[in-house]
């Protein structure tokens, strides 16, 4: 195994899990960057100046908080 990872450390290769089914992807660092890039450049997202998930983790107890008659108390 560790001859494997040193190999493809060495060529600038990473692996991921497949979206689909139950494989491994291996492929070149630079190109999985540019698959991100190309992913985010085509799909208009913007970048936020600030890190917003703390805000959306709250909104989110809040609704939950909320609905009490939908979400029971010992299910939050």
């Amino acid at each position: 195994m560790k001859q494997i990872e040193n190999k493809l450390s060495e060529n600038k290769v990473m692996t991921s899990k497949a979206d689909k089914g139950n494989s491994i992807v291996i492929l070149y660092q630079d190109e999985y960057n540019q698959k991100v890039e190309e992913f985010i450049s085509n799909n208009n997202f913007t970048a936020a100046n600030t890190d917003i998930t703390e805000n959306l983790q709250r909104e989110i107890r809040n609704t939950i908080n909320d609905c009490q008659r939908v979400i029971q108390k010992s299910e939050k």
